[in-house]
């Protein structure tokens, strides 16, 4: 289960600091402050690890993905083609999940 995601230079978020991630997260904030980026990456990460396209470090999407979040400009924090989008997970293991 993940339990930790920490996003840098991605959309809204230039840091936005470790965020708890639990069975049930509930994200709320004022408009534009970046809520939608978090589901956003992670269905990223999803379509990279799905994608045939060994090539490309993050599938940003076409017209046959899950999400199209357009070009590196559109996704970089600020437009700032200098700065890295980075992310970190964490997560655990358990092994005494009930059915």
């Amino acid at each position: 289960m993940l339990t930790k995601l920490r996003l840098k230079n991605f959309k809204a978020w230039k840091d936005s600091g470790d965020i708890r991630l639990a069975p049930l997260t509930v994200l709320f904030g004022t408009n534009s402050a970046g809520k939608t980026s978090i589901p956003q990456l992670l269905l990223l990460l999803k379509q990279t690890a799905e994608s045939p396209d060994r090539q490309r470090a993050l599938q940003l999407g076409d017209s046959r993905s899950l999400l199209d979040v357009g070009t590196y400009d559109d996704v970089v924090h600020g437009h700032d083609l200098s700065q890295p989008v980075e992310f970190t997970l964490g997560w655990s293991l358990d092994n005494e999940r009930s059915s």
